[in-house]
């Protein structure tokens, strides 16, 4: 019996995630499943869905989230790529962590990494943000 193919999946790194919230992102997951696109915490926890996603043929934004501090976070897909491929986006969140008085809205600009994506480099350091 053979062993299924690995789920297509891409990782935001620290490198490639810009703005000044960004890097809270850094270590989240894109994974493709059969039927739509997971975004997931470092730990690999759904935190959105895509609506229902076979074989997009343009930009998508999954619906919005909180995570990490940063609350109504927006994350769009540019248009789709194949596994194996990094794939850009934009993020966006509506308030910021920790900051007094708070700093507001926040946004940016990503490039997740084909496969995990982290090295044992970046691993460390996304545990520390």
């Amino acid at each position: 019996m053979s062993t299924p193919p690995p789920v297509p999946e891409w990782t935001l790194t620290a490198k490639h995630t810009h703005g000044a919230f960004g890097q809270l992102l850094v270590g989240c997951h894109i994974k493709r499943t059969p039927t739509n696109y997971l975004f997931t915490a470092r730990d690999g926890h759904e935190l959105v869905h895509s609506q229902e996603i076979k074989h997009p043929t343009a930009r998508f934004t999954f619906p919005d989230f909180d995570y990490n501090g940063l609350t109504d976070v927006s994350i769009t897909m540019n248009i789709p790529v194949a596994a194996g491929t990094n794939w850009t986006g934009l993020w966006s969140c509506k308030d910021s962590p920790g900051t007094q008085p708070p700093q507001g809205a926040q946004s940016g600009d990503f490039t997740a990494q084909a496969g995990s994506g982290l090295g044992e480099d970046e691993v460390a350091n996304s545990a520390k943000a």
